[in-house]
């Protein structure tokens, strides 16, 4: 924050009409409003040190910092339309709530919410109801906290933990299920796939399957997508994915991962039949949370797509740890993707990443996190937005913070940025190197 102060001094009188120019750069999509915080700098929730982004265009602020929770807490956030923020403990077996108790639309107060659910471990707000998807079970969950079973049955018990759950506009419930192991093979058509029903659970289908653990689903442009991790015995030619969910596809596993990498026979299968991940995002990386960000708020951000990469303990490579921001072209294939956290700190300008069907990998994007510019040992978990285009991630040690722009930027962006890269007034992805 040292280096912001400084700059922001340097540039607020000179650069004034060009910050003005960069600001009335003309986006088409969603249009944030924003309330007034007051500057980053003054105000009492800022972080100043420990999580490296990028400060001319980021204000980092702490809303929950509990150390006597549970460190796995709040592995699913969701925002309802009024700012107030809600979070998942799966081994309490309870939902937060994080109030916003001043009236600036920032989430300032931790509080119990609902419990008594198994294992919740996503969540979506929808018409006044939280849907939360936990082992068996899908909750529907009212304003005042009471919880009513709405699906008991879903395939679980082994394996992989239920995943995420998102509501379409179609008005129908997703959820994604994990394998019943780490690597076997299994034949439940309900395990490793993405489930439909209505919003009380009736007319249940199976949209798509092949997957080994699909953590989260999210709707982007109006599509389905979801996660995948590969297996740790593979990681030496496996990325794991994000992938756009066709109705009806096969995504491989347990024979098939990655892009064609056979792991088990069989006379009856092949990996050229599976539908291939959009984007591979590097071994080990353990994608976790993805969210839609369509706001405007800042020069390449609109119509992006944020994925969490949560990082493995047990590996040597530092391929987690990272929360990304994905940008495509037209036809949903990536462009390119921008580190959120940590930031390229040493050279003053956003890591960004032209996308290669090699993935995304540490070693490419970012010096390590050993190195101090980053937030490891501990791990990015969960993502959400809010209704004004505020980043939400949650963090292991039981720890919330807030990504908010900066819209006084203390810098012009074609100063800083190249204009190959998304957050260049005039960028062009045909300028690309």
């Amino acid at each position: 924050m040292f280096v912001f102060a400084v700059l922001r001094r340097q540039w607020r009188t000179t650069q004034a009409l060009s910050l003005l120019a960069a600001l009335c750069f003309n986006l088409t999509i969603t249009h944030a409003q924003q309330p007034e915080l007051g500057d980053c700098v003054e105000r009492p929730t800022v972080i100043q040190e420990g999580y490296y982004v990028d400060n001319l265009r980021w204000c980092v602020e702490g809303i929950v910092d509990a150390p006597d929770i549970e460190p796995m807490a709040f592995t699913a956030m969701d925002v309802a339309p009024d700012g107030t923020l809600f979070a998942t403990r799966p081994l309490t077996g309870e939902v937060m709530v994080v109030r916003d108790t001043n009236g600036d639309f920032f989430p300032d107060t931790l509080e119990p919410f609902a419990d008594g659910m198994t294992l919740p471990n996503g969540l979506a707000y929808h018409d006044d109801f939280l849907y939360v998807s936990g082992a068996t079970n899908i909750y529907r969950v009212d304003m005042d906290g009471t919880v009513e079973i709405v699906v008991d049955n879903l395939p679980a018990g082994t394996g992989f933990w239920t995943g995420g759950i998102v509501i379409g506009d179609d008005e129908r419930l997703y959820v994604a299920i994990g394998a019943p192991c780490e690597n076997c093979i299994f034949d439940d058509p309900e395990r490793g796939a993405i489930l439909s029903m209505e919003l009380d659970g009736s007319d249940r289908q199976t949209v798509a399957t092949g997957f080994r653990n699909p953590a989260d689903v999210e709707f982007f442009r109006g599509e389905l997508w979801t996660l995948d991790t590969s297996p740790l015995e593979f990681d030496f030619n496996v990325n794991d994915e994000l992938n756009l969910v066709e109705q009806g596809g096969w995504y491989g596993y347990p024979y098939c991962i990655g892009v064609d990498v056979q792991i088990a026979e069989s006379d009856d299968i092949s990996c050229d039949d599976d539908v291939l991940p959009r984007v591979q995002l590097g071994s080990n990386s353990t994608p976790t949370s993805l969210a839609a960000f369509p706001y405007d708020v800042l020069l390449g951000t609109a119509d992006t797509m944020i994925v969490v990469l949560s990082g493995d303990p047990t590996q040597v490579e530092f391929n987690g740890y990272k929360v990304v921001m994905i940008n495509f072209d037209e036809n949903n294939q990536p462009l390119g993707v921008t580190l959120l956290l940590p930031f390229r700190k040493d050279s003053l300008r956003q890591a960004y990443e032209i996308y290669t069907e090699e993935g995304f990998r540490a070693r490419h994007i970012i010096n390590l996190s050993e190195q101090g510019w980053g937030i490891y040992p501990q791990q990015p978990l969960a993502v959400a937005v809010s209704p004004k285009g505020w980043i939400y991630l949650s963090v292991t040690g039981a720890k919330i913070i807030a990504l908010r722009p900066v819209h006084e930027m203390i810098a012009p962006p074609e100063s800083l940025y190249p204009d190959w890269v998304p957050m260049h007034p005039d960028y062009s992805p045909d300028k690309r190197p």
